[in-house]
């Protein structure tokens, strides 16, 4: 016999009895909205106004399926049997129920009724009120965030600052002074960064991770995370999963490439999330789409002149809106890393670089000063490595080693990650390259170090068993990995070069080494009641640091929390007992006999100034500076092809490009379908929680 679930019920299956009875309306009503569905249909059917079994269903709204569900629950059958749901006061044994006046079973049925309305007001009514409190806290809490997002409307959770003319929320800025080593700083040509290091806060070095290169590091900077945690492992890499070749130099291949940016969460979207607005300034990794911010961000620019960076980020403050004005800007500094490669780390031309970063610095300082913020903004500086001399006499061949012809890619610089062809296995190659590298001389080789990626040390936090890291599929299965000072190169490179080998200046090696050790300095008032000075610390600190200065929570890292790093007080009889540059060999390099550095930490500060004077006018300085400096032609640093040339990536990313639009609609539909069981579930789960509740 078919049953139509949706006509109401014929007039021969209600009892004659009770056929005028008001209450069956509502008991049978309610019986009825409460049937399945019939078989073959979802919930969801009923609202396809194109099902043609469902025509009876159009005029069920949304409000009409939430009432369904503080229905009695659908799986009882049409009879009294709901009545035992409810507590019956039974007689006691005591009483004489012969003396019992009879039931009356219209009565009784209204007791029930009536029972059943009040237990349903109230706790439908308690549900409803707790609904509407949750509502209501969602909804403020979402309007609160829209508000935070710069609409305009202040949100009166965030405590505000004024400097006597505008108001304020808490502001960072982290400044990256690429390759700029602490041993730099000196009161000659950086009397600003002199006076920091000696006077505000900060530690004597921060070292940097491994390997220590720009774009591993300064993605570390701002995620927390190791290299081979968030997978910018090096300058250059190959990824076997992509099928893709990387180089940080070139946006083409890899530099904008999201897929490689996946891993770790950089501090803007830390910031986005919490509604802290951002802006960035030429940051390694802000310019790939959907990974830098969505607005307020600058392209990289490495010729653009130190006094521009001044105005960008003052014009960032000096917007009118406090909504508008970005409580976290971060901007880096190419500079004194430029200088390193084309000149080493000495001479005139290092010199009068540092002295215009220093100058920058001070104008960022003045600039401050002059807005009255040095009280409400703080000022972190920070560097993402050092930098360590080469030369012709320190020169390893790869091509004494191994056949090209066997590679298919190289990863790193000056460290060498080697990535065999396929038709040939890794231990064979590896053999091959340590019985020809065990015949060089050993003069040279002691300073050289052969590993396969899973017996590269582990204080290197890079390398290992395939699951120690997040990302160590993206290293190669063979390393060479040279002492700070030592290169490697082939015999076509270097007559290309014309025997000379370049850059003159190179950073990327052992990351606990003297010369690749980084600065960390700040000033303002997040700082006011820390250590003046505390030990010295990796620089996966950094992230949660600026977190914390910002009052935001950080996403997941390997950092420790922020009161344990201040809590590292540096003991006043701290003394550093290696001695620069630490090398072999000798060399010339800018530090003589009056870094800072070595006065505070290598022996008995000398009598002096607290305060070293600075430039009265460091704008006018630069502008002079800037003639000259801004006309240096870079130093053009190695890459991959420089040793091999292969199409292999070529092709294998048209293939996986080709592949990946083929399955687009079958990703699509995976997506959808799994909304779809998203909503399914979610609505199973609200039918039971009220179930169990009524």
């Amino acid at each position: 016999m078919s049953v139509n679930y949706h006509a109401q019920p014929h007039a021969v299956d209600v009892p004659i009895t009770d056929m005028d009875d008001p209450e069956d309306d509502i008991i049978f009503g309610e019986q009825t909205s409460e049937r399945p569905n019939p078989p073959g249909t979802t919930f969801l059917d009923a609202l396809d106004y194109e099902n043609e079994n469902t025509s009876q269903q159009q005029h069920q709204n949304i409000f009409t399926k939430f009432k369904s569900f503080f229905a009695p629950n659908s799986n009882h059958n049409d009879d009294y049997e709901m009545v035992s749901r409810f507590e019956i006061d039974t007689p006691s044994e005591s009483e004489d129920n012969d003396n019992q006046p009879p039931i009356d079973l219209r009565d009784r049925r209204l007791q029930l009724l009536e029972k059943q309305v009040k237990n349903r007001t109230i706790i439908g009514s308690v549900v409803m009120l707790t609904v509407a409190v949750v509502t209501f806290i969602l909804f403020f809490n979402r309007n609160n965030g829209e508000n935070n997002n710069f609409s305009g409307v202040s949100t009166g959770s965030r405590k505000t600052y004024s400097n006597s003319t505008h108001d304020f929320y808490k502001t960072t800025i982290l400044i990256s002074l690429d390759g700029f080593h602490p041993h730099y700083i000196n009161p000659t040509d950086t009397p600003t960064l002199h006076n920091i290091m000696k006077n505000e806060y900060g530690a004597p070095y921060m070292t940097p991770s491994f390997p220590s290169s720009t774009f591993p590091n300064h993605w570390t900077l701002i995620t927390g995370l190791y290299p081979s945690e968030h997978g910018i492992v090096g300058n250059t890499f190959y990824d076997p999963l992509l099928k893709k070749q990387f180089i940080n130099t070139n946006p083409k291949i890899g530099g904008l490439d999201p897929d490689f940016w996946q891993g770790g969460e950089p501090l803007w979207k830390t910031c986005e999330r919490q509604n802290i607005k951002s802006a960035v300034h030429m940051w390694p990794g802000s310019e790939v789409p959907s990974i830098g911010p969505a607005e307020d961000f600058d392209r990289y620019n490495g010729s653009e002149l130190l006094s521009s960076k001044v105005d960008r980020v003052m014009g960032w403050l000096d917007r009118e809106s406090i909504e508008e004005r970005p409580q976290l800007i971060l901007t880096y500094v190419p500079t004194i890393d430029q200088f390193g490669h084309k000149y080493g780390i000495s001479g005139q031309n290092l010199t009068d670089a540092l002295t215009y970063v220093d100058n920058f610095i001070d104008l960022m300082k003045q600039e401050l000063h002059a807005r009255n913020l040095e009280e409400i903004v703080n000022m972190i500086i920070v560097s993402d490595h050092g930098m360590a001399p080469t030369s012709n006499d320190r020169l390893l061949y790869l091509d004494d080693l191994i056949d090209l012809e066997k590679i298919e890619h190289i990863d790193g610089w000056p460290l060498f990650g080697l990535r065999p062809k396929k038709d040939f296995r890794i231990d064979e190659i590896y053999q091959e390259i340590v019985d020809k590298f065990n015949k060089l001389d050993e003069k040279l080789t002691q300073y050289y170090h052969i590993y396969k990626v899973e017996d590269i040390p582990k204080e290197f936090q890079f390398g290992g068993n395939l699951t120690d890291h997040k990302f160590n599929y993206r290293l190669a299965p063979i390393w060479i990995l040279p002492d700070v000072g030592y290169s490697v190169t082939t015999h076509k490179q270097m007559k290309d070069n014309n025997f000379d080998y370049k850059p003159k200046g190179v950073h990327g090696y052992n990351n606990t080494h003297l010369l690749m050790r980084a600065v960390f300095l700040g000033s303002g008032p997040y700082f006011k009641d820390k250590h003046l000075k505390v030990e010295p610390f990796e620089n996966v600190q950094v992230y949660n640091l600026i977190c914390d200065s910002l009052d935001v929570v950080p996403a997941p890292n390997n950092g420790t929390q922020p009161h344990k790093l201040w809590s590292n007080k540096l003991n006043d009889n701290w003394l550093d007992t290696l001695t620069f540059p630490n090398l072999p060999f000798e060399i010339d390099h800018i530090v003589r006999t009056n870094a800072t550095y070595d006065m505070l930490w290598r022996e008995k500060p000398a009598e002096e100034a607290t305060v070293i004077p600075t430039n009265d006018h460091p704008l006018e300085s630069m502008k002079s500076e800037e003639s000259t400096l801004t006309s240096l032609k870079t130093e053009v640093l190695p890459k991959p092809t420089d040793f091999i040339t292969t199409t292999a990536s070529t092709t294998q990313t048209s293939s996986t490009t080709t592949k990946v639009i083929e399955n687009f609609g079958e990703i699509v539909g995976d997506i959808v379908n799994g909304i779809e069981d998203g909503i399914e579930a979610v609505g199973d789960i609200i039918h039971g929680i009220i179930d169990d509740i009524f």
